[in-house]
């Protein structure tokens, strides 16, 4: 994750999807909030570290919640970010508190992996059928008997040159969807918050998905050093 200095509003992602708001009545004195172009940040500062978030809906193979995050250092000691340190519980309406699952970098690169993996063994056999029945042909031709009835020969035809063009496009596109699909998920990686130590004057900025299931307010936890920052959202 490139390291900056309070550029926040450069690095805000413009996506498609829906922002979710502040449960006002559970976060406490210590929270502000502001409005960047219209998205929803939350706020705290402890102790010289300022720690900001806000929250989406999205579709990103599966649904999840995507929580964009802010660190920013302006202690005078580095400081350590861990992502295998972030949680999220989830309130429901019965009552019920769920423990949700916050997807580090390693485990949703393996999930994009897996969905992936399957899309292109399905592409590829849907492909290979095409290509392998583009070498043949089938003629018909109608004769009459003495008699008059008339009786259809079937005949194929095998044409080598062209299963082997086929093949080759066949090639080409099974290769081309894998270039796309690596693509994907390096632009994925790239935003994906990742360990870091910030250091004095520096900030980071990332995003993380967490598995979305239905409830009403979700509570991220994101530990700095030994302090626990919280914020509480209206997921409903």
């Amino acid at each position: 994750m490139k390291k900056t200095n309070l550029i926040l509003l450069l690095l805000l992602w413009s996506l498609a999807c829906h922002s979710q708001t502040i449960d006002e009545a559970a976060n406490d004195t210590t929270i502000t909030t502001e409005y960047n172009d219209g998205v929803l940040w939350l706020y705290e500062d402890i102790e010289n570290v300022t720690v900001g978030t806000t929250c989406y809906k999205i579709k990103d193979y599966g649904k999840q919640y995507q929580i964009h995050i802010y660190i920013y250092n302006h202690s005078d000691t580095p400081l350590l970010f861990d992502p295998t340190k972030v949680s999220a519980s989830l309130a429901t309406k019965t009552g019920d508190t769920l423990q949700l699952q916050v997807y580090t970098n390693e485990m949703f690169q393996r999930k994009v992996r897996r969905s992936q993996t399957w899309a292109m063994a399905l592409y590829g056999f849907s492909t290979g059928l095409s290509a392998g029945m583009a070498g043949y042909s089938t003629s018909y031709s109608t004769t009459y008997s003495p008699n008059g009835l008339p009786y259809t020969t079937v005949t194929q035809h095998y044409d080598a040159n062209a299963a082997f063009q086929a093949n080759m496009v066949a090639s080409h596109q099974i290769q081309t969807l894998g270039n796309m699909m690596q693509n994907e998920r390096e632009v994925k990686e790239q935003g994906y918050l990742k360990m870091n130590t910030i250091h004095p004057g520096e900030c980071i900025v990332g995003y993380m998905n967490i598995k979305r299931k239905k409830g009403t307010i979700m509570t991220v936890f994101i530990p700095v050093n030994d302090v626990v920052y919280s914020f509480d959202w209206d997921v409903r």
